[in-house]
């Protein structure tokens, strides 16, 4: 480490003060190495290519260009259906061509920075196994310099398919350090500036402290609190809570699918609030609520009615109304009734729920799902959930069919 770079360190340290420094026992700022390439030969051996992915991280300033801190740094985004993604490019050190960018969703929920293997591979020429650390270098994403953030290998393929598009990686929550980093969803853009954010007043700075180094919000219900995870990676989602059938609800919790989660499936219920959640002076009017075994959370569609400001290092959050005077409220929830699971060739149906659009079409349980409307899982890009019409190509025994479903609202 360069003495410059020893010296931002210790400043960084010294600011945090001892609350911060005791919450680093959930998440370490720094790591042992894991470099990309082979344990055979050290990192600085020219014989063979060296590619590093990386992230900011937040004691090696400097990453960021100086003349571009005096404003803030617009983060190149593409927006995929109320997710965020940001183009990693990858440059070799032994001067050979750069990578073709690897895109990354940015998600607040995410405790860690995730990299699918295949696009490691796809970037590097070469292959290293899924659940290794890595430490990921040399990376730029439009203005900003990336560099030497842990992450771990994980495959990403039943994300990809579930989206739509392809997915290369996750960054996760303090991938930009201790910069404030703002989420617009009105014109698509992710935001870094320097400062930090005054005291919460519960109008629009609320503290965002939380079990871990993640964003949290309290949201009251008509009948209880909760502090909730915000999660932009749940793009899709309005909010997940544990022990639904304990909450007033419009109409009985009815089955709606299931959520493809990094590490698992979960089966999910679905029902419409019967009542308001609020938070400050707003107000959620009769939001669809899901059910989870795990971390509720608060998804992309409330996140999307705001612009937020997370700030990592006081842990509060600035909330500010994008469509102000307008009621929040939410549409349906359309499904198709089929739970998929991941597949090497796309989606396996794990079960399919009774009375639903699937069983009326036909679809089976074992089913592999390869094709929405003639279009690869893959490669529908950044469509909207069908609505209506839905013809799905599967494969069964061998055999390819073609079943046409109607997609209809599951929780009104």
């Amino acid at each position: 480490m360069s003495e410059r770079a020893a010296k931002i360190m210790r400043e960084d340290m010294n600011a945090m003060g001892p609350r911060n420094l005791s919450r680093n026992r959930h998440r370490r700022i720094s790591s042992p190495t894991f470099p990309v390439s082979s344990n055979t030969h050290p990192v600085g051996d020219t014989r063979h290519m060296r590619w590093f992915l990386v992230i900011v991280t937040a004691w090696l300033s400097g990453n960021i260009p100086l003349h571009a801190q005096a404003d803030d740094i617009v983060v190149p985004t593409q927006m995929c259906r109320g997710f965020f993604f940001v183009p990693i490019t990858l440059h070799s050190s032994s001067g050979g061509p750069d990578s073709e960018p690897l895109w990354f969703i940015y998600d607040t929920g995410a405790a860690r920075t995730i990299v699918d293997p295949d696009s490691v591979e796809r970037a590097s020429g070469r292959r290293l196994e899924a659940g290794r650390g890595v430490r990921i270098t040399n990376a730029t994403a439009g203005p900003v310099t990336y560099n030497a953030l842990p992450a771990r290998l994980r495959e990403l393929d039943h994300l990809s398919y579930g989206l739509g598009r392809q997915i290369d990686g996750i960054l996760g929550y303090e991938a930009f350090g201790r910069r404030l980093v703002t989420l617009d969803y009105v014109t698509g853009q992710i935001r870094l500036s320097e400062g930090t954010l005054p005291r919460p007043d519960g109008e629009t700075i609320f503290d965002a402290d939380g079990p871990d180094r993640r964003p949290w919000l309290r949201l009251d219900f008509p009948d209880r609190s909760r502090r909730m995870l915000i999660d932009s990676g749940a793009g899709l989602l309005v909010l997940a809570v544990n022990d639904l059938y304990r909450y007033p609800t419009q109409l009985p919790p009815t089955p709606v699918g299931a959520s493809l989660r990094l590490n698992r499936v979960e089966a999910r219920d679905g029902a419409r609030l019967d009542g308001v959640a609020a938070f400050g002076p707003h107000r959620l009017e009769a939001p669809t609520l899901q059910s989870t075994p795990g971390t509720e959370l608060i998804g992309g569609q409330v996140m999307r009615h705001f612009t937020w400001t997370f700030d990592p290092v006081t842990d509060r959050v600035r909330i500010v109304r994008n469509d102000a005077g307008e009621p929040i409220r939410f549409g349906p929830t359309y499904g198709h009734g089929m739970v998929l699971e991941p597949h090497a060739r796309g989606l396996q149906v794990g079960a399919v729920l009774s009375d639903s659009p699937a069983e009326r079409g036909g679809v089976q349980r074992g089913d592999v799902v390869t094709h929405f409307n003639g279009q690869p899982l893959i490669d529908r890009d950044c469509d909207a959930s069908p609505m209506g019409q839905l013809i799905v190509t599967v494969e069964r025994d061998g055999v390819v069919l073609d079943l046409d479903l109607d997609v209809i609202p599951l929780v009104e």
